[in-house]
């Protein structure tokens, strides 16, 4: 599902909900620095829709499910809206207009309908009932890492059992 489209929503597990480097670094000098830099390598666009406005930084994660581990692989820049469609079920629990933009979002980045957007879910959804059941291990990639040292804070955060 994934591959098709360019845009898709990534259910954060349940155990590793509020585990990022933005909470860890709140608005360090580091943290800024790690924004600013995300932004000018994406031109000071978001990286999906392109537009140039209301820009996040997100957190871009890869979970080895056999082995229970999160790993922070890098960021990537957003603008609002992309950012509520891959926090879908984030978006979700803000209300229904949250949720209609996130979908909306999805829809117009990837030129699909309503519909797909729900088979996505029918794939992530139960992917991330699989996933809050584990117990996860926390690791920032060594290339990452290496970038910014800081980022080891991230490991010390304690993830919820699942």
């Amino acid at each position: 599902m994934k591959a098709k489209f360019k845009l898709v929503p990534e259910l954060v597990p349940r155990p590793l909900w509020g585990i990022s480097a933005p909470r860890v670094l709140k608005k360090s000098t580091a943290w800024r620095a790690i924004r600013l830099e995300t932004f000018a390598e994406a031109g000071n666009k978001c990286e999906f829709c392109n537009t140039g406005t209301q820009l996040e930084c997100h957190d871009k994660w890869k979970y080895d499910d056999k082995k229970c581990v999160a790993t922070l692989i890098g960021f990537e820049s957003r603008c609002k809206a992309c950012h509520f469609a891959t926090h879908i079920g984030r978006a979700m629990t803000l209300g229904p207009n949250y949720l209609r933009i996130a979908v909306e979002q999805i829809c117009k980045v990837n030129g699909c309908t309503v519909n797909d957007v729900n088979k996505m879910l029918s794939v992530e959804v139960p992917l991330w009932e699989k996933r809050n059941k584990k117990q996860w291990t926390i690791v920032i990639a060594p290339a990452l890492l290496k970038r910014y040292p800081k980022l080891e804070a991230v490991t010390l955060m304690t993830p919820t059992e699942g």
